[in-house]
């Protein structure tokens, strides 16, 4: 990702409550404001998960000080799937609502995440043509899912991104740039069509081959939650998967705001949602999870043809609209491709979506006129 070219967006923003990286901003009156903030430099993890995990604690007490008074609503945040996650319904069925959601968030990151020994994804990942796996109908759809994201995407998003993944080592402390030598031979296993689904929920990966569903596994579990928690009786439902966005409300309008990629607290956008409509806002950008060697900063997004981090004018990609899973898959593909394309693709596509590019503008699709409100000195142009 390159630095800035032109001009920044200012200094001037505005915010309630927040909480230190990933925050749900609250209004007191008919609106809900949320946004995703950003994590400190990834160059001291340790530091930077003490600070987030004080911060957690102070986030779920001010909430249950609130709570006194405020008894139908309920707030969880807790770290599951790589990421932080806080959710908050408000409802007669409020406490029951958030405990089946996060029992069931958790029963699918225990079959959905590679880092787990014993998770489904693990043991495909160990499988073979003579001993595949057999999966759960979730794992076994989720798959279908992402080779069928990855075909239709020509591969920009791939789910088995994993190999390079670890080369680069990233979800360690040891990231580093790798030998191009060592680039070369991973990238030859990255391909979707190296795993195979049989018959009877049987699956397996050839050699060399391992799937992370890190680019589509939140957005999936966010549309599962939100279809969970609508069955309840609530006034109120916002869930933040690690900055994957997923809000209903009843009746009043919701304001959902895009965090600024290069302005710590701030917001890009606000995006104008009116109310009983289920919104999810997906955005993907390499601002948060990134390592700096040699003076170049290299993010977490990686471009799946050269096996390098995606680098382009781009600094984070929205998606808005009401199935998340999709969302997740296209704000990722279209970070990978450059502003150009990623227009041509979103247009394709009908895709409701926002490119915060180096400059300060925002590339806005024309269906989203009227809904989007730049914030912060960035500017607004629209394509489609």
């Amino acid at each position: 990702m390159r630095s800035s070219t032109g001009r920044r967006p200012g200094t001037n923003g505005r915010t309630t409550l927040r909480t230190t990286m990933r925050s749900v901003i609250w209004t007191r009156h008919n609106k809900t404001t949320i946004s995703k903030k950003q994590r400190p430099s990834s160059s001291r993890p340790g530091r930077s998960m003490a600070l987030f995990l004080s911060f957690i604690f102070i986030f779920s007490w001010i909430f249950t000080l609130s709570g006194c008074k405020k008894t139908n609503e309920k707030t969880l945040s807790l770290f599951a799937c790589d990421t932080y996650i806080t959710l908050t319904c408000t409802g007669k069925d409020a406490n029951k609502a958030v405990k089946e959601a996060s029992d069931l968030l958790l029963k699918m990151e225990a079959k959905f995440s590679r880092q787990k020994e014993d998770s489904e994804i693990a043991k495909l990942n160990q499988s073979s043509e003579k001993e595949p796996v057999t999966l759960s109908e979730d794992t076994y759809y989720i798959l279908q899912l992402a080779k069928n994201y990855a075909e239709e995407t020509g591969g920009r998003f791939d789910p088995t991104i994993a190999p390079i993944m670890d080369l680069w080592g990233f979800g360690t402390d040891n990231m580093h740039v790798p030998d191009e030598r060592e680039i070369e031979t991973v990238i030859a296993n990255v391909d979707y069509r190296k795993v195979h689904l049989l018959s009877n929920r049987r699956a397996y990966v050839e050699p060399g081959v391992a799937v992370d569903l890190g680019g589509v596994a939140k957005g999936f579990i966010g549309d599962i939650l939100m279809q969970k928690l609508r069955n309840f009786n609530l006034k109120k439902i916002l869930l933040d998967l690690g900055g994957n966005i997923c809000a209903w409300t009843s009746s009043s309008e919701l304001t959902v705001g895009v965090a600024s990629p290069i302005k710590p607290g701030a917001l890009c956008c606000t995006y104008s949602v009116p109310g009983n409509t289920v919104c999810t806002v997906i955005t993907s950008g390499s601002y948060e999870r990134y390592f700096v060697e040699d003076g170049v900063r290299y993010g977490h997004i990686m471009d799946t043809r050269t096996g390098y981090p995606s680098s382009s004018d781009i600094l984070s990609v929205t998606i808005i609209g009401q199935d998340g899973t999709r969302g997740d898959v296209y704000s990722t593909a279209l970070f990978t491709v450059g502003p150009t394309d990623a227009r041509t693709i979103a247009s394709r596509q009908n895709l409701d979506c926002i490119l915060c590019m180096d400059n300060g503008t925002l590339w806005v699709s024309s269906s989203l006129k009227g809904k989007v409100n730049a914030q912060d000195g960035w500017t607004i142009s629209y394509f489609g």
